[in-house]
């Protein structure tokens, strides 16, 4: 459940948070140009490592080999330094983001890998291609494939990340997922903040700072997102009908049916007939392939 709640944690922040690209380029370094001293940025930096000779990244007391394939994560203000050995040389490709500043906090109450070894390491490669030429483009629609990059970098090392075992979770962390599994437990129920900070043995109105911090939404606004997100598997059952997965996520039928459509854009019956003719669709296109193969 630790696991599960880590990963929803990190998925639930990105979701809400906004990035500026500052910068992005390939580089090409070798020992002779390199400095022996600490380098901190105001910025976060994506640091990918194209290719390299014999050196290492120093950071948080941990020195970590410059290997082709390693990607890393650097946090604005996190002192760090790339060292090579004489005559060696590196190719990274790298790119500098901003976003609002409750991020740092986060992301080290949160542990995050500072650094993850890349399994597919042309499709990296063509995210950070994607970020150069859309910065040097400046079109219309630049800005739009530069989050678009950014967020598929991010989902890459979100992906990488749920594949690692961490060390025993935070204080924060125990907390949260406490609270989440409450919710999900309770969801039928009519639930309180002053019942979710209960949980966690804090007062309610820092609850909802503590709560907002880590997840960027309000404990209500969780809440009823995830009613909406269960609401919507729900819906998506032959056996089942609107009133009935109203009940099942806490909900008078009239209030969900606002809900639903605010979220979704649909209502709930119609939000079913459209799942239902999708699937049909798809089970269509599925038999005459299946016709095709047999001719």
């Amino acid at each position: 459940m630790m696991r599960t709640n880590y990963i929803t944690i990190m998925m639930k922040h990105f979701e809400q948070m906004n990035l500026e690209v500052a910068a992005a380029a390939e580089t090409v370094l070798d020992a002779s140009v390199l400095k022996d001293k600490d380098t901190v940025y105001d910025c976060h930096r994506f640091l990918f490592v194209r290719s390299s000779g014999e050196g290492k990244l120093i950071a948080q007391n941990k020195e970590i080999p410059l290997e082709s394939g390693k990607l890393f994560i650097l946090l604005a203000g996190m002192p760090h330094r790339i060292v090579l050995e004489p005559g060696e040389s590196a190719t990274l490709q790298w790119c500098h983001f901003r976003s609002s500043y409750e991020d740092r906090d986060l992301y080290r109450a949160l542990q995050i890998p500072f650094h993850i070894q890349v399994e597919d390491e042309t499709a990296v490669s063509g995210i950070f291609v994607c970020l150069f030429e859309e910065l040097a483009r400046n079109g219309l629609t630049s800005k739009l494939k530069i989050k678009a990059a950014m967020l598929e970098l991010i989902s890459y090392y979100l992906d990488s990340l749920s594949l690692i075992d961490n060390t025993a979770p935070t204080d924060d962390l125990q907390k949260i997922d406490m609270v989440l599994k409450y919710i999900d437990e309770h969801l039928a129920d009519n639930i309180t903040v002053e019942n979710m900070a209960k949980q966690v043995y804090l007062h309610p109105n820092y609850f909802i700072v503590f709560f907002k911090g880590i997840l960027g939404y309000s404990p209500i606004q969780y809440v009823n997102l995830r009613r909406m997100e269960i609401a919507k598997s729900l819906l998506l059952k032959q056996d089942s009908n609107v009133s009935s997965v109203a009940g099942q996520v806490g909900m008078q039928i009239y209030y969900f049916s606002r809900m639903f459509k605010a979220h979704t854009g649909l209502t709930p019956s119609r939000f079913r007939k459209q799942a239902a003719f999708i699937a049909a669709s798809s089970g269509e296109d599925s038999n005459e392939r299946e016709e095709g193969k047999s001719r």
